[in-house]
C-alpha cells in the first residue's frame, strides 16, 4: 500500500508538467537538476530534469531539489510542526542535513521569554527571574533520520525558539530561530550545567567552553569574545567583522559556531522570524550563503560551505540546512 501511494504520488507529480516542458529535456541535453518528484510529505523518487521542469514541479506538486530525504521525528511547532531531515547522494555523501518546518508553525508560538526548562538561582534569592536566569528560549532537540550519510559532520540538531530574542541587546533581541547543528553527540550538550557565570553556565564548565582554540581549527573571521558561553548550549563564536547586523544593518539571519573544550561543537545559522514571514510573502527570496571554514578540522568527516533558507511554495514550509560538504581529514 505504501509502494502504491508513492507511485501515485510521483505520477500526480509528473503530470503536473505541461506537454511544452517535457520536450526541454531533450533541447538542453546535458543541463539537468537533480530532484525528488513526489506530490506528497514523504517518499517520492529521485531522477534528473531540466531546470525549467524543476521550477514548474516546485510550483505545482510537492517536489524539491536534491535526492529524496529522510526525516526524523516530527514535533509540535506552533501551530505546526517540524522535523529534521538528511538528503544522500546516490555515491553515500551527503548532499543536505537540515530542518523543515510547515508555514503554519510560525502562528501560535509562545510569547514568554523561554520555557524554564534551563534556569539557576544567580543571585541567591531563592527565586528564578526568567528574564536574567534562563537560557534557551523554547528547545526542540531533533534527532537525526536513521538513514543519515555516514561520515556526516552533524550528530543532531537543536531549534530552539526566542520570543524575545537573547543577547546581545540591540542585535540579536528580536523574535528569532537558533538552528543548532551540532558536531558532538548530544550527551556532550546535556553535561554542560547551569550556574552563575557567562551565561548561566557552571563557571567550571564556563572555563572548559572558553578554552582556546587553535588558529589553525578557528573558522576564518570567527572569534571567542567572552560574553556568550551559556549552559546547556556551549559558547558562541561570532563572526563580527562581516556579519552584517554589528555594523549598523539589522539582523536578518547570520551564523555562528560554537566552542567547547578547544573544539568546535555546533554550526548555527541564526533567522529571523520576520525574516521567514518575507520568504512566504514574497518580500525575501529563498538562498544559500557561506559558511567560513577553519584551515583545518580535529575530526574526520564531511562538512559544509554553505547554509540554506528557502520556503517551498509546493509544499508550503521552511527549510533550513546545510549544504555543498566536501570532505576533510584530521589534520
Amino acid at each position: 500500500m505504501i509502494r502504491r501511494t508513492r507511485i501515485l504520488a510521483t505520477a500526480a507529480a509528473l503530470a503536473a508538467l505541461t506537454a511544452s516542458t517535457m520536450p526541454a529535456a531533450h533541447a538542453t541535453a546535458g543541463v539537468t537538476t537533480v530532484m525528488c518528484v513526489t506530490d506528497s510529505a514523504d517518499g517520492g523518487d529521485t531522477t534528473t530534469v531540466t531546470p525549467q521542469a524543476a521550477a514548474r514541479l516546485k510550483e505545482r506538486t510537492r517536489s524539491y531539489e536534491g535526492p529524496c530525504a529522510a526525516f526524523g521525528p516530527a514535533q509540535d511547532l506552533g501551530n505546526g510542526s517540524l522535523r529534521s531531515y538528511t538528503q544522500t547522494n546516490a555515491d553515500g555523501t551527503p548532499y543536505a542535513v537540515g530542518v523543515t518546518f510547515t508555514r503554519d508553525a510560525l502562528a501560535g508560538l509562545p510569547t514568554d521569554m523561554n520555557d524554564r526548562h534551563h534556569c539557576y538561582d544567580v543571585n541567591g534569592d531563592q527565586a528564578i527571574d526568567q528574564n536574567t536566569e534562563c537560557v534557551g528560549g523554547y528547545e526542540h532537540p531533533l534527532a537525526l533520520p536513521d538513514k543519515a550519510p555516514a561520515g556526516l559532520s552533524t550528530k543532531w540538531a537543536l531549534v530552539n525558539y526566542n520570543p524575545q530574542g537573547h543577547g546581545m541587546p540591540g542585535i540579536y533581541d528580536v523574535p528569532h530561530f537558533d538552528f543548532h547543528f551540532y558536531l558532538k553527540p548530544k550527551a556532550v550538550r546535556d553535561g554542560i550545567r547551569m550556574g552563575s557565570c557567562g551565561l548561566v553556565i557552571n563557571c567550571d564548565d564556563y572555563v572548559t567552553a572558553t578554552k582556546p582554540i587553535e588558529d589553525r581549527y578557528m573558522p576564518a573571521g570567527y572569534m571567542d569574545h567572552k560574553e556568550a558561553a551559556e549552559g546547556a548550549m556551549g559558547n558562541h563564536l561570532m563572526d563580527t567583522d562581516d556579519s552584517p547586523e554589528w555594523h549598523g544593518r539589522p539582523f536578518t539571519h547570520t551564523f555562528m559556531y560554537g566552542g567547547w573544550d578547544s573544539d568546535l561543537l555546533f554550526q548555527e545559522p541564526m533567522i529571523t522570524k520576520a525574516w521567514f514571514e518575507g520568504l512566504a510573502d514574497g518580500t525575501n527570496t529563498s538562498g544559500c550563503y557561506p559558511v567560513n571554514q577553519p584551515a583545518a578540522w580535529q575530526q574526520d568527516g564531511f562538512h559544509p560551505r554553505q547554509y540554506c533558507i528557502r520556503y517551498e511554495r509546493g509544499r508550503d514550509d521552511f527549510t533550513v540546512s546545510l549544504t555543498d560538504f566536501y570532505q576533510a581529514q584530521k589534520g
